[in-house]
């Protein structure tokens, strides 16, 4: 999924050439990788030096509860077709600039700008349309701690995006006689 929506960034949406677009950041790639990887002795890593990498996947307690259960007409009667529950799911996602400073810090800048405007992505991936809303995540000084001791605790210019995916299901399709009459006579339960 992350490598289908990186290439949606760099392809369809241009995210790279919207950063190209300020003549001092002419040299930026675009990459998905694991930041707690990375070397401050290796020139390229993973191919990009705008890493994206998954810091938190959860799933959306909100949308949790919606039926399951869908009315459909099949060969002339109605039937309930019964699926799994939907799951949302929230992806939080880790842009890191991994070049020196000042560039990396107008990379990070120019980034939030192309997202002000994209804010919903889409592209498919594993067969599925998948549609994700993006929004600023602002996390505190001790969770931002937390993110960064956990990669190594080195800090490097980032920003942090919760992705919200609209709905993955799958895509089985269970259908049952709907129930057209009770009855309600004692005598048949005894």
């Amino acid at each position: 999924m992350i490598n289908k929506f990186v290439k949606t960034l760099k392809e369809d949406l241009g995210l790279v050439d919207f950063i190209k677009e300020d003549s001092q950041l002419n040299a930026v790639s675009l990459a998905a990788g694991n930041i707690a990887r990375y070397d401050a002795n290796i020139d390229n890593f993973d191919g990009g030096n705008l890493l994206v990498t998954i810091i938190r996947i959860e799933e959306e307690s909100t949308l949790k509860n919606f039926p399951n259960k869908r009315l459909v007409k099949s060969g002339g009667a109605y039937k309930v077709d019964k699926r799994y529950p939907k799951i949302h799911l929230n992806y939080y996602l880790l842009f890191t600039s991994i070049l020196q400073y000042d560039k990396a810090v107008a990379i990070i800048n120019r980034t939030i700008k192309f997202f002000q405007q994209n804010k919903k992505i889409q592209f498919e991936s594993d067969g599925d349309n998948l549609e994700l809303n993006l929004e600023l995540y602002s996390p505190t000084f001790e969770q931002l701690n937390n993110i960064w001791g956990m990669f190594g605790g080195k800090h490097l210019p980032s920003i942090i995006y919760k992705a919200r995916v609209v709905a993955l299901e799958k895509d089985d399709e269970k259908l049952s006689a709907i129930v057209s009459s009770i009855d309600s006579k004692l005598e048949h339960y005894e």
